[in-house]
């Protein structure tokens, strides 16, 4: 995609999960990583990995731009500001490291949803329930965002949404047998997620 590149935010501590890498979690014979990266490659030519630990990603180096926090210990945000500073796009598709089921449709609703507006960021919202990682945001907000995070102390995404102009894109709540949008944060979590892919 000419003017949309795309962030994998692998940056977490992973602590709930025992410090496994869930980039590196295998399902199904299959790193999330290298089936999320299939999966985008057929729409995005840029893939930027934030990663706090590099030398995890030697092995897979050539496939991504990597690069590290520009502003560490502050959460998503600091990853979500890094890609946009390094990018040599005008927006930014996000992804989590840990959602299994990446789906071209959906990430192509988000796009079109995008391309048709005025907006900083579009963001997928089921129900009550949003997705801020799983979402696209423009380059430009980059100032915005660093003025948030150095001026102030609430590192959520929630409030910096105060500061940009957002839309919310309702999807249905049975979208893809609720899938799509499944992440891996704790051994359960992980359990369901292979239970849903042999499903």
């Amino acid at each position: 995609m000419k003017n949309i590149g795309c962030s994998i935010l692998a940056g977490g501590k992973n602590s709930r999960i025992g410090g496994r890498n869930k980039a590196l979690i295998e399902i199904d014979s299959c790193t999330i990583l290298k089936n999320n990266t299939e999966v985008l490659r057929s729409i995005f030519d840029e893939i930027i990995l934030v990663t706090n630990s590099p030398e995890q990603y030697s092995c897979v180096k050539n496939d991504y731009t990597i690069i590290s926090d520009k502003i560490k210990g502050i959460g998503p945000l600091g990853g979500i500001y890094s890609a946009l500073l390094k990018t040599k796009k005008d927006s930014i598709f996000f992804v989590p490291c840990d959602m299994p089921f990446l789906n071209t449709v959906v990430i192509n609703k988000v796009i079109e949803e995008y391309k048709n507006s005025n907006y900083d960021a579009v963001v997928p919202r089921i129900k009550d329930n949003i997705e801020p990682l799983h979402a696209i945001y423009k380059k430009s907000i980059y100032e915005k965002l660093y003025t948030h995070i150095t001026e102030g102390s609430n590192y959520s995404i929630r409030n910096f949404y105060k500061k940009i102009k957002v839309h919310y894109l309702d999807l249905e709540d049975n979208l893809f047998n609720n899938k799509v949008f499944t992440n891996i944060n704790t051994h359960a979590d992980l359990k369901t997620a292979i239970d849903l892919n042999n499903s």
